[in-house]
């Protein structure tokens, strides 16, 4: 333990004043000036509690709805009873504006509710067996497991069980109730897909194979814009809730306490290395553990949408709630389903729903639920990632789930597809709770200048995966003005529908293109093409596709490539031949339509025959399309 002992002591000099109100947190207290908040009104609240202490119990000011909060939910695995359907549908409707948030931890949020509601609708979710505890600031979140956990035809080890066990022990127990350093995520999946972003969180639990026998490899430190790393640890199933308490205590009095950015159990381990942090595990179980197996749950996610077959002969049926947007009549809607046909209600981390224990699809697709939200959508709705925005959210930079919707619609009419899978991630903010990073495409809320104003728009990241042999996305685009991000995007799934392979995901085609195109000839791409769209009569002669060919990957020889291709669209002859000299004839290209004299300066760049003086990182080129896209 002595490096983590070390770790701690550099990092003790100076304590986060939240650690202060942690010093004196009760839980019962805060529960007790909760009550009498109820009872004197908003006005009364504190703006410590507001800040933290009420958090703690998953409730959240909202200012911007009218001195209205946020409860957020937790929902144990995912998995809803009809009876906890109803509750939540029937309190959403009385209080929340029938108004409900999926989340992408599995769980719901109610919005709209009074401080003097507060108590009563705790208690009607208290009375089927929910509770929003521990929902919020440095707590452990609710547990994600596979959403078909137990049901699913390649799910190998259920994992209910061990999630029950683990959350049982911090679960509205004063020792840990918001006394970590910070908030600390837990994942478990037993299946060979990753339905449920196992490596995306601060402890998890993947699916694993050693010597014959299942179980699980350990990854610690996952988070926004980090996933989890290989802890080298083979874990089988009745270990589990050991290890996490190993891991749990370890956090808990070695995790730093000072900067809350840099907070987190990834930046323990970062101080000690992992091989170090992996000692002190054993340290703290007393016996050694087994080296990591094999890593099996690296399948991108199997279907998302659809009718699936289950293992008891049963279907799952998913409807697609694009960003979660739901209602208390949705899920109430979806209870009645799942009563008539004895099943039972799940969630997904992209903010989907799923119908378990079906077996008249037919009757089950024809309700008014399927109806709203398609069971089979269109591509770009099927896995639609958006965070709050700046309706529900204080830290949000644009609206969002409004954005990622108005895309997605964008996009089907635009260039409609079947059969293609895709994830369009969205967060409003750098919180990054629309997981952005972990998307085919991300977007991040931001703010970019456009024609001499400051306006709404999103960095584009492209290149995220769920799994943990991949990593976060990368920039792509910056500063894209938010109604104009559609039409960049409509540029690359043009590409995507055009050239893809048979069924091939997003994630699978945008692979493939990274390993013939750096990411900022893909991003000029998409400039550029945008570009001839907008001017008609350019159209035909200079947009053009991505081929399919190994390149040299050095940013100046794509530029003369796309360079080349664009003389030879307009002209028909190659700007350089091999016999002769660059002759004056050749630069004719320049003058074939007076609407090209725009382009002159960019397509010179491009084909300048000395690669020294060739932009080499698309950054002269960038410049001159933005001046073109302002109207300069």
């Amino acid at each position: 333990m002595k490096s983590l002992i070390l770790a701690n002591e550099a990092r003790s000099a100076k304590r986060h004043k939240t650690e202060t109100i942690k010093d004196t947190f009760s839980a019962h207290e805060a529960w007790e000036r909760l009550i009498g908040y109820s009872k004197m009104g908003y006005s009364s609240i504190t703006e410590e509690d507001k800040d933290f202490v009420l958090k703690s119990f998953g409730i959240f000011d909202r200012p911007a709805t009218g001195e209205k909060f946020m409860i957020r939910v937790r929902i144990t695995g995912g998995a809803l009873s009809v009876e906890q359907a109803r509750a939540l549908g029937n309190v959403a409707k009385r209080f929340g504006q029938d108004t409900i948030d999926i989340t992408t931890r599995m769980q719901v949020e109610l919005r709209y509710i009074t401080i003097e509601e507060l108590p009563e609708v705790l208690s009607i979710l208290e009375n089927v067996g929910l509770t929003s505890y521990q929902t919020g600031v440095d707590n452990f979140r609710n547990i994600l497991i596979d959403p078909l956990d137990g049901l699913a035809m390649d799910n190998l080890l259920s994992c209910t069980k061990i999630m029950k066990d683990i959350q049982s022990i911090f679960l509205k127990n004063d020792e840990w109730l918001t006394m970590l350093p910070r908030k600390f995520n837990i994942g478990i999946n037993g299946s060979l897909s990753n339905r449920c972003n196992i490596f995306g969180q601060d402890f998890a639990l993947a699916l694993a194979q050693k010597e014959g026998v299942y179980g699980f490899n350990l990854y610690l430190g996952g988070r926004v814009g980090t996933l989890a790393k290989n802890a080298d640890m083979f874990v089988l199933p009745h270990e589990a809730v050991k290890v996490f308490e190993a891991v749990a205590q370890l956090f808990k009095k070695y995790g730093f306490r000072d900067n809350r950015n840099k907070n987190r159990l990834v930046f323990l381990i970062e101080a000690v290395g992992m091989e170090e942090f992996r000692n002190a595990i054993e340290e703290q179980l007393g016996f050694t553990m087994p080296l990591g197996g094999e890593t099996l749950c690296s399948l991108e996610g199997g279907d998302h949408y659809g009718k699936i077959a289950l293992k008891d002969g049963s279907f799952a049926l998913y409807a697609a709630v694009p960003s979660g947007v739901f209602s208390g009549s949705d899920l109430s809607d979806a209870a009645d389903i799942a009563e008539t046909q004895n099943g039972a209600i799940r969630l997904t981390i992209e903010q989907n729903l799923i119908i378990t224990g079906i077996t008249d699809t037919t009757t089950a697709l024809t309700s008014p639920l399927f109806l709203k939200y398609p069971n089979h959508p269109s591509p770009y709705m099927a896995n639609l990632i958006a965070c709050a925005g700046t309706a529900h959210c204080p830290f949000g930079v644009i609206p969002n789930k409004p954005d990622a919707i108005e895309m997605g619609e964008y996009l089907a009419r635009e260039v409609p597809m079947r059969d293609a899978k895709m994830r369009l991630y969205w967060s409003a903010c750098v919180k990054g709770c629309g997981i952005h990073g972990a998307g085919d495409l991300g977007f991040l809320g931001c703010k970019t200048k456009y024609n001499g104003e400051i306006v709404l728009g999103v960095d584009i990241f492209i290149g995220g995966t769920l799994s943990g042999e991949g990593g976060e996305g990368h920039l792509l685009l910056k500063g894209i003005v938010l109604e104009h991000a559609r039409e960049y995007v409509a540029e690359l799934m043009r590409q995507y529908r055009d050239l893809r392979v048979s069924k091939e995901s997003l994630e699978k085609f945008i692979i493939r293109l990274q390993g013939r195109y750096t990411n900022a000839s893909i991003g000029f791409l998409m400039r550029w093409n945008r570009q001839m769209r907008l001017e008609n009569k350019l159209q035909a002669l200079l947009s053009f596709n991505l081929k399919q060919r190994g390149g040299s990957h050095k940013e100046q020889d794509e530029i003369f490539e796309f360079g080349c291709a664009i003389v030879y669209g307009t002209t028909l002859t190659r700007p350089y031949d091999t016999d002769e000299p660059l002759a004056e004839k050749k630069k004719s290209y320049r003058h074939k339509s007076s609407e090209l004299t725009l382009y002159k300066s960019i397509i010179e760049k491009m084909v300048e025959p000395n690669p020294l003086a060739r932009s080499k990182v698309f950054t002269e080129i960038t410049i001159e399309l933005q001046k073109l896209e302002n109207g300069k």
